[in-house]
């Protein structure tokens, strides 16, 4: 039998933490109802699929210096077009993730890399570091530790009440941060290759495009790099190359289909853009200030993502109050917090 992730019970008697973990067992164990009601079969193609995303996933999680265990894939569920739109009455769409049972519902998409892009974003988020507390009793378990987030903790005696979630728009970031580098792990892989090569051919031609216009090097590479996905990429580049053999008629043809789907909003973007600049904010401030201590924003991405995948964040709170001054790491934990209403019961 597969034991649930957990392993960290906060507060309560030692027999409270005792039906506590046995609580996040059985929730472990059991299949959500919400997402059992829209559950899709999955296909042979799903399954092999999902097998290669836990395992890229793992080998990523792992190089943070991640515990790897194993992620039975009957824990995640292909979900029916808008599904989840549905069960979350309208507020996520795409994908979603229960943090205490650590099950996943993906939205079944024409495209694989939508498909796994997804299902990697709610596993990183699940691969997290995770720690629970108790609440009233035992039974009454709550999320208390989810990578970088640390919930705070209110009094188990109150009904409801908001919560506040310290750090929770950067572990986003860093999810949202893994996931744009898993679409650089995927790019040569048998499921997404067609795809991959047809996008890599399209952002040529609008990379062209965009600088025999003058169009500033800044946006577009932020175009291309927030770019996540155009609809049917095989067959706009295959009705460029139909139209014409001139590179230049055939960037401008391109950049016309973008142009069209963009206004219609069909164009797919790296998720959590507001949460990855503030992250990139911080990381290139810590990097300026130094003195050359650290030379790029990634050296201080990797101990971010150590910290979230080990649950060990005493080395970038070192980092950041040596740097940025006493004090600054509990401010920037106030700054990245977010508000919300038992965030452990449904992400």
């Amino acid at each position: 039998m597969e034991k649930t992730h957990y392993e960290r019970i906060i507060v309560g008697t030692e027999e409270e933490k005792h039906v506590a973990l046995k609580e996040l067992q059985r929730l472990f164990e059991e299949k959500p109802d919400s997402l059992v009601e829209y559950e899709s079969e999955k296909t042979p193609e799903d399954i092999e699929l999902i097998n290669r995303v836990i395992s890229i996933v793992g080998q990523m999680v792992e190089k943070y210096g991640g515990d790897i265990k194993p992620f039975p894939i009957d824990k995640i569920f292909i979900i029916k077009p808008d599904g989840i739109k549905a069960m979350s009455n309208g507020r996520i769409s795409g994908g979603i993730h229960k943090p205490l049972g650590l099950s996943i519902g993906a939205e079944r998409k024409e495209s694989n890399i939508l498909l796994g892009a997804t299902i990697a974003h709610e596993l990183f988020h699940l691969k997290s570091y995770k720690s629970a507390r108790v609440g009233k009793d035992g039974k009454d378990v709550r999320l208390y530790r989810s990578g970088m987030t640390m919930i705070d903790r209110k009094n188990p005696e109150e009904e409801g009440g908001e919560e506040k979630a310290y750090f929770s728009r950067l572990e986003e970031a860093i999810v949202a941060e893994c996931t744009k580098i898993f679409l650089e792990e995927i790019r040569d892989e048998q499921f997404f290759d067609k795809e991959t090569k047809a996008l890599e051919r399209i952002k040529k031609w609008l990379m062209d495009h965009f600088r025999r216009n003058k169009v500033s090097e800044e946006v577009v590479q932020l175009f291309l790099d927030e770019l996540k996905y155009i609809p049917n990429p095989e067959e706009i580049v295959n009705d460029t190359l139909s139209y014409s053999d001139d590179d230049d008629d055939r960037s401008e043809f391109a950049s016309g289909w973008i142009q069209r789907l963009h206004k219609e909003k069909q164009l797919e973007w790296i998720e959590r853009y507001q949460e990855r600049k503030a992250m990139y904010d911080l990381l290139d401030l810590i990097v300026e200030k130094s003195g050359d201590e650290f030379k790029t924003r990634d050296e201080l991405f990797d101990k971010l993502a150590r910290a979230n995948f080990t649950g060990n964040y005493l080395e970038v709170a070192r980092i950041v109050e040596h740097i940025l001054g006493k004090g600054s790491f509990r401010r920037l934990a106030d700054e990245f917090a977010i508000e919300n209403q038992r965030k452990e019961e449904e992400e």
